[in-house]
């Protein structure tokens, strides 16, 4: 389900870190653990023009050290080159656009650098909030300097000084740092290249489908705070530049509109992985009820079939133990008893009270219609009927002599 819109997401992600890559303006950053020397001279350089950087030395903190770097450097230059080339480019000004650099930070440092754009409109009201610069960013600051290349110079574009003090990474003396893309513009890119591989692992190892995208969607949510969390600070730093105190009108939105847009499709990414997620749990439990309901009814048709090959016989066999096991103990026994074979005098006597009823209880009606036996003609000559006739069980003997004893009679 996630395969299109993986390959969809993740080819828009990939365009827009390659375009932010490609169209950003060359920029330099750097890291103070401290303020730089009293003594030290800082010149920038596109090839067709230098600029040396006006700063105040701050022997205190190095945030109040970057905070006059990028306050002299937009005001003095960024600000009338960037009104100049405004003015030229509405045909109020004639001449060439020029290029230029101007600056910004990051942290607590860029915190009271925004709020110096406040106080600079909240001047004389209670809004105004004074800013202990000796105390901001005291160890270390992070100093980023954007070149905007209006007049089309061919480079290189550098920073050079005679003292790299207190500057991390820096150079040997007497070289320079260049200026470059910055890598980080690329990271749109990387997640969606991530996002299409997920995508494709998911497809080749269905096995492993389920654990791919759970941790696709886990990089997803990941990569999403993490530059959901910047948009807000990039279009604050955007506007600080545009407006005042600087209005630096030629300021690039490229990188807050990269970080909003990249935001959104991993937003709508997530919510994709969830929906899927959601359907996928409902699918496996129709799944389960429908493989239930047909085992369920092969079980069936199988019983069936077992039935209808039983003899009739084993059925009935079957339904008496059923019958058995399910009646109480007391009638079993009294059927064991029943079925139990009964002794030889038993039978005799049993059978010749059977023999008695008829004789005894027998209606008037059925004397006069059933013929007479020979008991019932001796009975008349006044005799008694032979024993062999009421017994069914004897030896040859017994009946031999009673019919001896009937001749003789």
């Amino acid at each position: 389900m996630l395969k299109i819109p993986s390959f969809i997401l993740g080819g828009i992600l990939i365009l827009t870190g390659l375009v932010s890559y490609l169209v950003q303006d060359p920029s330099l950053s750097i890291k103070l653990s401290g303020p730089w020397a009293s003594d030290a001279e800082f010149v920038l350089s596109d090839g067709d023009q230098e600029v040396m950087l006006d700063f105040m030395p701050s022997d205190e903190s190095a945030g109040e050290n970057v905070w006059w770097i990028v306050h002299k450097l937009n005001e003095g230059h960024a600000k009338s080159v960037s009104k100049d080339n405004y003015a030229r480019k509405a045909g109020r000004m004639e001449g060439d656009p020029q290029s230029f650099w101007y600056a910004s930070s990051s942290g607590d440092t860029l915190g009271g650098l925004l709020q110096e754009s406040e106080n600079y409109s909240n001047a004389g009201t209670e809004n105004y909030e004074s800013i202990p610069w000796p105390e901001i960013d005291v160890e270390k600051a992070k100093l980023r300097f954007i070149y905007n290349n209006k007049g089309g110079a061919d480079g290189p574009v550098t920073l050079s000084s005679n003292n790299w003090e207190n500057v991390l990474n820096a150079p040997e003396p007497g070289e320079s740092l260049e200026f470059g893309k910055s890598w980080t513009a690329l990271i749109p890119g990387i997640l969606g290249l991530l996002l299409i591989l997920f995508a494709i692992g998911a497809e080749k190892a269905p096995n492993a489908k389920k654990h791919i995208m759970h941790f696709a969607v886990l990089v997803g949510l990941l990569g999403f705070l993490s530059i959901a969390g910047k948009v807000v600070g990039a279009f604050a730093e955007m506007s600080w530049w545009r407006n005042e105190p600087y209005q630096i009108y030629e300021a690039s939105s490229l990188k807050p509109t990269s970080m909003l847009l990249s935001a959104g499709l991993l937003l709508i990414y997530i919510i994709l992985c969830v929906v899927s997620f959601v359907t996928a749990r409902k699918e496996m439990a129709a799944q389960a009820a429908r493989d239930a309901a047909k085992k369920a009814a092969v079980l069936k048709k199988v019983s069936k079939r077992v039935d209808a090959d039983v003899p009739s016989d084993t059925k009935e066999e079957k339904a008496k133990d059923s019958e058995s096991k399910n009646e109480p103990a007391k009638d079993r026994d009294k059927k064991l008893d029943a079925d139990k074979p009964a002794s030889p005098d038993k039978k005799d006597s049993e059978k010749s009270n059977d023999d008695k009823k008829p004789a005894s209880q027998g209606s008037e009606s059925s004397k006069m219609t059933q013929p007479k036996s020979d008991s019932d003609s001796a009975k008349e000559e006044g005799t008694s009927p032979p024993a062999a006739d009421n017994k069914k069980q004897g030896s040859d003997q017994d009946t031999a002599s009673s019919s001896g004893d009937k001749e003789t009679k």
